[in-house]
């Protein structure tokens, strides 16, 4: 790498389990503002993903647990919303990369 180019940053994006989408939508406070069906959100969230990359932003999934995510919130003293869902998916991007 050369000493004028920077690392390039990760966008971590909250991958849902399919089989979890439903539980994660009844589980979370703002339940009313996340898609309708898993379908409906894997689209939009693909979609993001795309534009994303084409603007040369590096986008990885981050698979999302919502047993892991319940006891995360219970431990950090954190709702059960988007900020909290976008803080977890960070912190696990960056274990991810640093183990």
């Amino acid at each position: 790498m050369s000493k004028n180019s920077q690392p390039s940053a990760i966008v971590g994006i909250t991958w849902y389990r399919p089989e979890q989408y439903l539980a994660v939508k009844a589980f979370c406070e703002d339940r009313d503002s996340m898609d309708t069906t898993y379908e409906v959100w894997k689209t939009g969230v693909e979609k993001v993903m795309r534009e994303l990359q084409a603007e040369g932003t590096k986008v990885e999934r981050v698979d999302f647990d919502l047993d892991e995510f319940k006891m995360w919130c219970s431990a950090n003293a954190r709702p059960s919303n988007a900020a909290s869902r976008s803080e977890f998916t960070s912190i696990k991007l960056r274990d991810a990369h640093t183990k």
